[in-house]
């Protein structure tokens, strides 16, 4: 993972040039001067890592160089980082660095030819056509099947937004807010839900940021904070560990529906996704001093979990010998989930709440028919939550790598969150009582 940190120093009186510090896995740093770009020492941010210009006093004709300067600044950063991922850690060198810095500031020099500008549509499908083979970063694994459909999604909806503006592709500089806000009220004039319309966005983003500096430096739409992605909480379910007992001990005659069920409850206990269901199986149990662990690699992030069995954990294990039966298809799954929570008694109504072409629509639902492989994994992280342990070490196992994540898999309502404080204030105020009774 590599990193960028910009670094003034003492000298250069009030306009001093920045040091640019190249940071690789935590391990490897380099740095270099960035020549003939000065900075407002008195309006350098050191957290926003840029002149931060909405400080009082600043006259107007310095607002506009910094902001000018800020720019440079934040377009080297992004490119550097590109060629540094783009390059082997032994050949990342001071001397490497300074050379790059130069050249992407001075390409005149280097008598680069500047190839002819991209269109949003082939930004677009450079994209797609590129995944296939691309290493995501922040996994080292390539782009997933599921990701690569998205993609797909979001160009079909693209061309479909372009046809009714009787376009067939757009110049990166037309793509701006007025284009965000538009194809906004289209995606939403379709129907999407917001979160649906974020991804879509977030999409969008990546195949310009894709593209070399010098492509995307007149876009809009990727400008910090111009064209955000859209994303809200929407109200899922969790199943208390009163129900996921009910599903655990349902009758079932049905042999597909207590597979489901069977892997529904390991996934309850888990706290694993469904694309890691295969993985639970005898090859990833460890024991570390006496007792047993699952220790798998996530499909989605490449973290690498410890997994305490849990006693309905081994129950599901022993009953199948270790030898828990295939997933099958999530769109089935889900399908049969919902059968078996239905005959489990799951009856009570739920509200769900969300964004529906532009207005906050909320729909009233039977709690069974809201039950997917997914609420397996909420269920988990809340029901650890209610137990009072701490969220780090929940984190430690789900695989969340932010807090933020985290916390919005917990379905605590306001009443269960005013009944868990009053608990644990009586319990603090009985042992407080009690070590005043000792003395």
């Amino acid at each position: 993972m590599a990193s960028i940190k910009y670094i003034i120093g003492k000298r250069g009186g009030d306009r001093p040039e920045v040091t640019l510090k190249l940071t690789i896995n935590n391990i490897l740093r380099v740095q270099t001067k960035v020549p003939g770009v000065l900075v407002y020492r008195q309006y350098w941010s050191e957290a926003k890592q840029c002149n931060d210009t909405s400080r009082k006093f600043i006259k107007p004709w310095e607002v506009q160089e910094m902001a000018a300067i800020n720019k440079t600044l934040a377009n080297l950063a992004a490119e550097v980082l590109t060629r540094a991922t783009a390059t082997a850690e032994e050949d990342i060198t001071r001397v490497w660095l300074a050379a790059e810095v130069d050249n992407i500031l001075h390409p005149e020099k280097y008598g680069q030819v500047e190839e002819a500008p991209k269109t949003l549509m082939q930004a677009v499908n450079d994209l797609i056509d590129g995944a296939p083979i691309r290493i995501v970063q922040r996994t080292g694994k390539p782009v997933s099947a599921r990701t690569q459909i998205h993609y797909k999604q979001m160009r079909n909806h693209l061309t479909a937004y372009l046809h009714t503006q009787d376009l067939a592709d757009l110049d990166l500089a037309d793509v701006n807010k007025d284009f965000y806000d538009s194809f906004v009220a289209f995606l939403y004039g379709q129907g999407l839900k917001l979160n649906t319309i974020g991804k879509h966005i977030k999409n969008i983003k990546a195949a310009i940021n894709a593209l070399p500096l010098a492509q995307r430096a007149t876009c809009e739409f990727v400008e910090p904070k111009k064209c955000v992605k859209l994303t809200e909480e929407v109200d899922n379910i969790y199943l208390t560990e009163a129900e996921l007992e009910a599903i655990a001990t349902l009758p079932i005659d049905t042999p597909y529906l207590d597979r489901v069920r069977d892997q529904f409850i390991l996934l309850a206990w888990t706290g694993c996704r469904y694309s890691d269901l295969d993985k639970l199986t005898r090859d990833n149990i460890v024991t570390i001093n006496g007792r047993e662990y699952f220790k798998i690699e996530q499909q989605k992030t490449g973290a690498r979990p410890t997994i305490p069995i849990l006693p309905a954990t081994r129950a599901i294990l022993e009953k199948y010998g270790y030898n828990v039966p295939r997933p099958m298809a999530n769109q089935k799954f889900n399908e049969y989930i919902k059968d078996v929570a239905r005959l489990a008694g799951l009856t009570d109504e739920v509200k769900i709440t969300r964004t529906e072409a532009g207005k906050r629509v909320t729909q009233r639902h039977v709690k069974w028919q809201c039950v997917s492989a997914h609420t397996a994994r909420r269920s988990f992280a809340t029901n650890m939550y209610k137990r009072d342990f701490p969220t780090l070490m929940i984190m430690k196992i789900t695989g969340h790598q932010t807090e933020k994540a985290f916390l919005s898999y917990i379905k605590v309502t306001e009443d269960e969150n005013a009944e868990r404080m009053m608990k644990l204030f009586e319990e603090q105020e009985a042992r407080r009582l009690s070590q005043g009774a000792g003395k």
